[in-house]
């Protein structure tokens, strides 16, 4: 027989959950209150927007209403809960082989998250059968890392990544919104140290300094996410870089060089760890493929099959506006 639950719940209860979100393999749990986001930090993610330091992501200004306010994505939500999943590679690629980030070395981290979270949220929701939930994997506007430091599952870094005590920055963030009212975890309140190492490492200068990226000069968001050509002048000067010559899909340069991440261990996620092709993934290969289908072939489930051969050949190409 199902045994129905009060929506206010118990420690007991609230670690009973994070123990089963634990063994679907996160690294990091906690719970905050679903409400407004404060409203400092509101008006410097609005600053972001309006200096234009999101560069052609036109979708961050969709949605304001929502993405100040989780409320409104889940009716009658109460809770925000925080899920980090480590990547952190065991065996990083031979940088001479061209550079890779690594959060690309494994399979795409949405379905794979989304498969490690349905028997655990299939679970919880036996338990709690008059309850809602809602999974946000970069599916709703949400700022997963406020409400990750919110829920006290780390501290955001000078170069904006969330940092995990003990597991670093390589980390996927996943928020739950539920109409479950569990009491909140503590925020995280430290900063990084503000060492300034991800600063000086930085190939674009795109650390601003302030837990803020200018994605204009940012080669992860250039090789990435940017479509067609480089045109702006700032990032047509950073893609002509040594870093971004040797990109081949994205930058890991500020986080391998964080002393959070030194010594951290790697992902026990099987999906996150790269196969041999991807270790050996090399430009003249890439320049050997014919169409998206030989890649999806070679690297099956990765990230980098959404940029499709066209958009690699663009980010490794002499005839590019950076030469080689």
């Amino acid at each position: 027989m199902m045994i129905k639950r009060e929506l206010f719940l118990t420690d007991c209860d609230k670690e009973s959950i994070r123990s089963i979100l634990f063994a679907s393999g996160a690294c990091a749990v906690g719970f905050a209150k679903a409400e407004p986001v404060d409203s400092e930090v509101w008006r410097g993610f609005t600053d972001w927007l309006s200096r234009g330091d999101n560069a052609g992501m036109e979708y961050m200004y969709n949605y304001p209403d929502l993405r100040r306010d989780p409320r409104l994505l889940l009716d009658g939500a109460k809770t925000v809960i925080s899920i980090a999943y480590s990547y952190a590679p065991a065996k990083w690629r031979n940088p001479d082989l061209g550079e890779i980030a690594a959060y690309a070395y494994g399979k795409d981290y949405h379905k794979v998250l989304r498969k490690l979270l349905k028997p655990a949220l299939n679970e919880i929701s036996a338990t709690y059968s008059d309850s809602a939930f809602r999974i946000c994997i970069d599916s709703a506007p949400v700022l997963e890392r406020y409400w990750a430091q919110k829920a006290g599952i780390g501290f955001i870094g000078d170069n904006s990544a969330l940092i995990v005590p003990g597991y670093g920055s390589m980390v996927f963030l996943v928020e739950i919104l539920t109409t479950l009212d569990i009491a909140p975890d503590n925020p995280d309140t430290r900063d990084c140290g503000h060492c300034g190492a991800c600063r000086k490492a930085c190939p674009g200068k795109a650390i601003m300094g302030n837990c803020q990226i200018d994605c204009r000069r940012c080669i992860s968001y250039l090789t990435i996410e940017h479509r067609g050509e480089w045109i702006l002048e700032e990032s047509s000067e950073v893609m002509k870089t040594e870093a971004a010559r040797n990109s081949i899909y994205g930058c890991d340069t500020c986080l391998r060089v964080c002393p959070h991440n030194r010594g951290v261990p790697p992902t026990s996620i099987e999906d996150f760890h790269p196969s041999i092709q991807m270790l050996s993934l090399s430009f003249e290969y890439i320049k050997s493929l014919k169409n998206s289908e030989d890649l999806q072939r070679l690297i099956p489930g990765s990230p980098m099959t959404r940029a499709g051969v066209s958009g690699l050949l663009r980010n490794i190409s002499p005839d590019c506006r950076h030469c080689r």
